[in-house]
């Protein structure tokens, strides 16, 4: 067992801190990509998929208009996916202010709604969002100046999650994240896109299968493409920071699971198409993290098979259940630091439920999103 639980750390350590140093160093090695000027601006349609969204509906066409950029440049489309409150009256009163409204008239899930914005629209680029996300004046100018390079795909923004209070409660967990995500554009592309702020060309948009999120999906679209899918991280919107419970599981359960189909849907054109530095990415980043669970059960069996040769092995022991307790005691704390072990396991336990749910065939076509 002493075998078993070296391997288990050493796997551990490899996706949390090994990868992110090769990431680094990877990126010293390569050069830059050049900058593209130009002073023109692509037309940009911005999508969105709203179910019930009547509280903040009209404060996100307002933030819309209010976006610095080319009028005539940019419209929005705001698909309706069976609403039964106000929100199709409320966007109504906005219809002709570069603001058009598409109704499904049957709650179709997420993805049918964005596949028929998609089609009404003949712009450049095609930009997603959620209704709570409300972007700063300059985000859609910063993503399209990335797509006056050829090369570029897919431009991938910024979330800001503001608390109660309006102090911002982005953490560590979350710049670290955002670190990746920017090396990784250097090097073979970012894997996954930030739903709720990310572009993308028009031309490489394909329908979506209904169980399929686009913000996981259209990254390595892009990639398999042969484009490049970067991160800009002066393109930011801001949202309600998540509240933490039994809610938020459940939520993160249907998300893992939709992940879960993708990479093993998308894992063998991967490999047709030889896209080993994505691969490498896809794996290190999302895969082995999502199987980081399971790793630290064994690790923590292994670590007390072993626990009579001390040292070492006894100081492990008293981390685990350190980490362990602390996410038990402050699983009700009001986010910052002190919840970070409990939202780290619920996390990771949704990512092992997601597989499971996936091996029985779930895909969750449709849901409610959560509380505005």
């Amino acid at each position: 067992m002493e075998s078993v639980f070296w391997w288990c750390l050493a796997v551990l350590a490899y996706a949390f801190a090994g990868y992110p140093l090769a990431l680094r160093l990877l990126v010293r090695m390569r050069p830059r990509r050049a900058a593209f000027g130009g002073d023109g601006l692509p037309s940009v349609t911005m999508i969105l998929s709203a179910f019930n969204e009547e509280a903040v509906i009209a404060d996100k066409i307002r933030n819309f208009l209010d976006l610095e950029y080319p009028p005539e440049k940019m419209d929005f489309i705001i698909v309706s996916d069976g609403s039964t409150d106000r929100t199709e009256e409320i966007v109504a009163e906005f219809v002709g202010e570069r603001a058009r409204l598409l109704v499904q008239e049957t709650n179709q899930g997420k993805t049918a709604a964005l596949n028929r914005a998609a089609d009404e629209t003949d712009s450049d680029i095609l930009v997603f969002t959620d209704a709570n996300s409300m972007f700063d004046r300059d985000a859609v100018r910063k993503l399209a100046g990335h797509f006056a390079d050829p090369e570029i795909g897919l431009v991938s923004g910024h979330s800001e999650y503001v608390a109660k209070n309006g102090e911002s409660g982005s953490g560590a967990y979350r710049r670290y994240e955002d670190s990746l995500k920017e090396m990784e554009g250097s090097l073979w592309g970012v894997v996954g896109a930030d739903g709720a702020i990310y572009a993308m060309r028009r031309s490489l948009y394909r329908p979506m299968r209904p169980e399929h999120i686009n913000d996981f999906l259209h990254p390595i679209q892009a990639v398999m493409s042969g484009y490049a899918v970067v991160q800009e991280q002066g393109a930011i919107c801001r949202e309600p920071v998540d509240e933490v419970g039994p809610g938020e599981l459940k939520r993160q359960t249907r998300i893992m699971t939709q992940s879960w189909i993708i990479v093993f849907s998308q894992l063998p054109e991967l490999v047709k198409n030889r896209r080993i530095g994505f691969l490498w990415q896809l794996f290190s980043h999302k895969i082995l993290r999502w199987l980081t669970l399971p790793l630290m059960a064994l690790l923590l069996a292994a670590n007390l098979c072993v626990l009579g040769d001390g040292g070492f092995y006894v100081l492990a022991l008293v981390g685990q259940i350190f980490f362990y307790a602390a996410a038990y005691a402050f699983r009700r704390a009001d986010g910052g630091i002190k919840q970070l072990p409990y939202s780290f396991l619920l996390l990771h336990l949704s990512a092992v439920i997601g597989l499971v749910q996936y091996f029985k065939g779930e895909k969750y076509i449709s849901w409610k999103p959560r509380e505005s």
